[in-house]
């Protein structure tokens, strides 16, 4: 089942035991793992702006509303990779080659590309979007 149909208690248990399980993991595996987790939430049109980061959700809050658009699935992938002491993250609005605007969370200088899609963490081609905005995480961190 997926556990964004749950209720908090379990979502929160389950991004927990990621986090856990994953502790000892390289960088790629926690990667894909993270993105693996994070890419199960159902998404909305629209949820959060990309440039009101000071208005955005602590972690806590954003499991609690459980409402996930690309930016709100971004942040909660930013939020567990700087929880994992990854913090080598570059939050970006970018366009894809047929022109479909996304966000994407890059790793490690954009070796490893989150939120981009289900399963291609690694392998990506950095020719397959253009990037049309950097965010700034340093504030999300704050809010851990």
């Amino acid at each position: 089942m997926n556990v964004f149909q749950l209720n908090y208690e379990t979502r929160l248990n389950s991004w927990y035991n990621l986090r856990s399980t994953l502790e000892h993991s390289d960088t790629k595996t926690k990667c894909v793992e993270i993105d693996k987790w994070w890419q199960q939430a159902p998404l909305v049109n629209h949820h959060l702006h990309i440039l009101d980061s000071e208005n955005w959700p602590g972690p806590w809050d954003l499991l609690v509303e459980n409402t996930y658009c690309t930016v709100a699935r971004a942040l909660g992938m930013c939020y567990t990779l700087h929880l994992m002491n990854i913090n080598d993250i570059d939050l970006v609005e970018a366009t894809d080659n047929q022109g479909e605007d996304m966000v994407l969370v890059l790793v490690d200088r954009a070796k490893y590309v989150l939120n981009y899609w289900p399963d291609t963490v690694v392998n990506n081609n950095s020719n397959n979007f253009s990037i049309k905005r950097h965010i700034d995480v340093s504030s999300i961190k704050l809010k851990l």
